[in-house]
């Protein structure tokens, strides 16, 4: 039995099939049939199509089959049958099969020298129609119509492979040649090769990127919800769609006419939201800050940077009260004119008493009269319960309305799930888009990480993923992690989130996960993940691996392997113990 490719077709008049189902039962075991085979290369054609080729050891021939009534009126063919609507040609069908047969022939001869040699050839098949007209333009030596259609189909490849090498010698004093087996499936490769594994890792992540990049039915509710109360309080874990919504929210304060300030704790996400509204229009009028450089402009315009200069940056209460205290003040020495509309993003890294005081004074109206949303993940709370009290009496008394979201719109279940393992913290696993497994890589020394890594990011590299949509991310400072001392990885330079300088093309993204909260990439490599399962460490690794929306890779040493299978367990101890 010959190969039918595909095994069964879709879509074609039942002459056609009946052909095509024959030639599997009839022909020698190796030979291939194509179905409806597509040629870019057509000779008269942007594309064309024929309909059944067969590539075998006698030779490759074009079939094209009529499987209704024939006829023809002043050069226009028409072509009709009970399962099919008639439709008209000005090519006969030998024109046809003979057009089809060079747009193959030229397709393998530019592939490989090897086919220059090989018998081509075409014919005609017309199972339920007698064909007795004879004219220049027929060849009734390569024909097969009803009076002889229920021979051996053998006989009759048979018949145009002599008719096709006797026409070889006459015409160009050669004898061409069948293919040999290896030579059968070369052919059948390059005319319809197997695609099982031909998307990269880099077409599926555009595949998925696209799911992940629809809004959903929930953050629509909140969106609406949002437009009708002036001060809103929305909380969700990693992954939910806040920063989406919250700059889709400053879009619509500036549609009023409103000036927005979007406020975040994160230097990078301030970079990130103003390279999203590069170019929109609207962009002009939201004023897109990192809050310690609002906060060091405020002071210097008030003259106080002595006072700043003067305080411990290593203290730990520098950032969350000693740093805001002094911009308070300073706000209240200047005459900085206050935004209409207030929007901070990821606010859990703010909410302290002290940096209320200064959200306090940057927006018009105040806490409680002003315009303003906040957009947190109460999971990456960084203050004691002291402090939470604190600032929810203070949130309280503006009778915010409050949101939450719950599905999983930015990561694959997958991501979601190894986050969760190793952080400790569950992610939303609602909502979430199918995807591939993460990988753990575990290793011994410190040279065999550096291995894995290189051989990691040559292997994303070489299968179409893009360097940009990579990021390496470390529970330390680049100095201080495996990859200390390194300059690039896999003949890529490796950036320095920390230093400022843009990302271009080619170059590969390191980053703190601290300094990474708030932004994504398609791909994360995690690194220095010794300490999984210490309390201490859950919140980081949390907010670092939680920055994949689509792949994690997560290198660990050996010795933290017992470590992760415990966090293993323990997740799916905390799944089987959630209801339904």
């Amino acid at each position: 039995m010959a190969i039918l490719i595909p095994e069964a077709p879709k879509k074609c008049p039942n002459g056609e099939r009946l052909v095509y189902e024959r030639i599997g039962r009839e022909l020698p075991d190796g030979w291939v049939a194509l179905h409806s085979l597509g040629l870019p290369n057509h000779e008269t054609k942007i594309w064309g199509e024929a309909d059944i080729v067969i590539v075998s050891t006698a030779g490759i021939f074009a079939i094209e089959v009529k499987g209704g009534k024939v006829s023809c009126t002043d050069g226009v063919w028409t072509f009709g049958g009970p399962d099919f609507q008639s439709y008209s040609k000005k090519e006969d069908p030998w024109t046809q099969a003979k057009s089809a047969m060079m747009a193959v022939r030229e397709r393998l001869q530019e592939a490989s020298p090897e086919f220059r040699n090989t018998l081509f050839g075409y014919g005609v098949i017309m199972p339920f129609t007698p064909f007795l007209v004879s004219g220049t333009e027929f060849l009734p030596e390569v024909l097969l119509d009803k009076r002889h259609f229920r021979q051996p189909l053998g006989h009759y490849i048979s018949r145009i492979e002599r008719y096709w090498r006797a026409a070889g010698e006459r015409k160009h004093g050669r004898t061409y040649q069948g293919l040999t087996p290896d030579l059968v499936r070369k052919a059948r490769q390059i005319l319809r090769p197997d695609l099982d594994t031909a998307l990269s890792i880099g077409g599926w992540l555009t595949g998925v990127e696209s799911q992940l990049l629809q809004l959903t039915n929930e953050q629509i509710r909140v969106s609406r919800r949002m437009a009708a109360n002036p001060r809103t309080v929305v909380r969700g874990a990693a992954g939910t769609g806040k920063s989406v919504l919250a700059l889709d929210r400053a879009r619509q304060q500036v549609d009023l006419g409103r000036r927005v300030l979007f406020l975040c704790f994160n230097q990078l996400l301030a970079s990130h939201v103003r390279d999203a509204l590069a170019d929109d229009p609207r962009s002009a009028a939201i004023d897109i800050r990192h809050a310690h450089a609002l906060y060091r402009e405020v002071i210097s315009a008030a003259n106080m940077l002595p006072q700043l200069n003067a305080l411990d940056a290593e203290d730990p209460e520098f950032f969350p009260k000693r740093f805001p205290e002094l911009a308070a003040d300073a706000l209240c020495e200047t005459a900085q004119r206050p935004w209409d509309v207030l929007i901070v993003d990821e606010a859990q890294d703010l909410l302290t008493p002290e940096h209320l005081d200064v959200i306090d004074l940057l927006v018009a109206g105040g806490l409680r009269q002003g315009c303003w949303h906040l957009f947190f993940d109460p999971l990456q709370n960084l203050y004691g319960t002291d402090v939470q009290e604190q600032v929810e009496l203070r949130l309280n008394d503006a009778y915010p309305a409050f949101d939450d979201l719950f599905e999983n719109c930015r990561t694959t279940r997958q991501v979601a799930v190894q986050s969760s393992i190793v952080s400790g913290i569950d992610l939303p696993v609602a909502g979430a888009a199918e995807g591939v497994e993460c990988e753990l890589i575990a290793y011994s020394t410190e040279l065999e990480a550096r291995e894995k890594l290189e051989r990691l990011v040559r292997r994303l590299l070489d299968d179409d993923v893009r360097s940009q949509d990579i990021v390496i991310l470390s529970t330390r400072r680049l100095e201080n992690s495996l990859m200390g001392g390194l300059r690039e990885i896999a003949g890529h330079r490796l950036l320095d989130a920390a230093s400022g300088i843009p990302q271009k093309a080619g170059s590969l993204l390191f980053s703190t996960m601290h300094g990474f909260k708030g932004l994504e990439r398609m791909v994360v490599v995690a690194l220095d993940m010794a300490e999984i399962g210490e309390e201490q460490w859950s919140m980081l690794h949390y907010a670092g691996l939680s920055r994949a929306r689509c792949i994690l890779y997560t290198l660990i040493p050996s010795t933290a392997r017992k470590a992760y299978d415990r966090q293993a367990r323990a997740f799916g101890a905390r799944l089987r113990a959630r209801p339904g």
